[in-house]
């Protein structure tokens, strides 16, 4: 019985963890990293969740951008991708 209360547990963390980094969440936080920007202007693509981090792919009106988080989407890292 302790197995599956300890399971249930996790599981509902995981669950709760996932969903600190929706879409407009990442957005949100781009915006505010990159600066100038409004979360609305900031298109994100193919995120990546993992144990304790997220990755993503941020368009904006000013370039491309792959960003990474943990997964409280906290701190955010945005590199701006060379365009030619």
């Amino acid at each position: 019985m302790k197995n599956i209360s300890t399971f249930t547990s996790i599981l509902a963390c995981v669950f709760l963890l996932g969903c600190a980094s929706t879409g407009d969440n990442l957005a949100r936080e781009t915006a505010r990293t990159i600066g100038g920007l409004r979360p609305e202007q900031v298109t994100v693509s193919d995120v990546k969740r993992g144990v304790t981090s997220v990755s993503w792919v941020a368009k904006t009106p000013s370039g491309t951008y792959d960003c990474s988080a943990d997964d409280m989407v906290r701190r955010v890292n945005a590199v701006k991708r060379d365009e030619k």
